[in-house]
């Protein structure tokens, strides 16, 4: 039997297990776990397939995925909290909050800096082997502060050095270190019990080994990039040989969790219990950039309009994706272990089994 008809379907398997499982064998995706909501309500939660491929451990409702950049979401919640709590003001220049960062990010905003506007150098000198310019804050500052910087408001562009100092903003006006913070504001309310943050050298238990359909160089020490563009593997997939991060990066993308964190995290969104409905709406809107036009984010969240609609969205690690259209009161939550295996298609398949609109506004 070939290596990806394991992964199983449930005992009463319906027509959304069916999709899956067909999609999982497509695109080589060893284990997965769903999630569907309509009006904070849970309609569909299966898991799918291996957490290890090696071990032959299955994916369970409390397996733990790599969530990597879904991490920005939960720390712009996190500064969000902070502004609720009127210890901050979106506005507000990161020079006021932290006069050690270099001169010529002292105007920039914590909303452009959360809404990927800043027009600061990113630490990330290549984002597909997560590889950082400096290995801590105080490098970071060295190595990128003399770099050419863009002006705020003027355009988009993934940031992940703005997400660092995010994670300092919560630490300076909290009077808490990041982490304990995050745990107790955000992940005890919203009973995310499995969320933990680490790399791929730290020990999580019950965390899902993670693989890669990208390729790999010749001399297997990193995935392989041509043109900017990653190579995709069409018949195998490997292990994922390295994802590590230094911890000042944390609040761009150290977190693991599990499906259950992440529908609980929906719910206490939904009833409002940690951000308000109208801080919600403003996470959830797309900037506007220095000409008037709407950016591709809005605060952490990646907003794209879907016909007469708009999809509120973020993801990680090319594995795990939320996909979320306000107006139809639906959100899809996928969480994969492999890179590459296109989760934002995976979701947006899947809310389209539902919805026979948003399957024809996605084909």
């Amino acid at each position: 039997m070939g290596l990806f008809a394991m992964a199983a379907l449930p005992a009463q398997a319906d027509g959304i297990d069916d999709y899956v499982h067909s999609e999982m064998v497509k695109r080589k995706i060893p284990g997965m776990a769903l999630a569907v909501l309509r009006d904070g309500k849970v309609i569909k939660e299966s898991t799918y397939g291996l957490a290890s491929i090696e071990l032959n451990v299955p994916v369970t409702k409390d397996t733990s995925f790599v969530l990597a950049s879904m991490t920005k979401v939960f720390t712009a919640s996190a500064v969000m909290l902070l502004a609720q709590d009127g210890k901050l003001t979106l506005d507000e220049q990161i020079g006021s909050i932290l006069p050690q960062v270099p001169a010529a990010w002292q105007g920039v905003t914590l909303r452009q800096c959360l809404s990927h506007s800043s027009g600061l150098p990113d630490v990330m000198i290549d984002q597909m082997n997560v590889t950082p310019v400096a290995g801590d804050r105080e490098e970071m500052f060295e190595k990128l502060g003399n770099l050419p910087v863009g002006k705020p408001g003027e355009a988009v562009a993934y940031n992940q050095t703005c997400y660092a100092m995010m994670g300092m903003v919560i630490e300076k006006i909290s009077g808490m270190g990041y982490e304990e913070f995050v745990q107790k504001r955000i992940f005890a309310p919203a009973h995310m019990t499995h969320a933990s943050f680490g790399d791929a050298w730290a020990i999580i238990p019950g965390r899902s080994d993670l693989y890669t359909a990208d390729g790999i160089t010749k001399d297997r020490t990193r995935l392989d990039v041509r043109n900017g563009e990653p190579v995709i593997m069409k018949d195998k997939i490997l292990r994922y040989g390295s994802k590590a991060m230094p911890d000042y990066l944390a609040p761009a993308g150290l977190l693991n969790g599990s499906m259950g964190d992440l529908v609980n995290w929906e719910q206490t969104l939904e009833q409002g219990k940690l951000l308000s409905p109208a801080t919600l709406r403003e996470m959830g809107t797309a900037i506007k950039l220095n000409d008037g036009k709407d950016g591709d984010f809005g605060l952490a969240f990646l907003v794209t309009p879907l016909g007469p609609y708009h999809v509120v969205s973020y993801g990680g690690g090319a594995a795990t994706w939320r996909f979320s259209v306000p107006e139809k009161h639906m959100t899809v939550l996928v969480l994969t272990n492999l890179q590459a295996s296109n989760p934002q298609g995976l979701a947006a398949g899947i809310m389209g089994k539902y919805d026979p609109e948003i399957a024809k506004l996605v084909e």
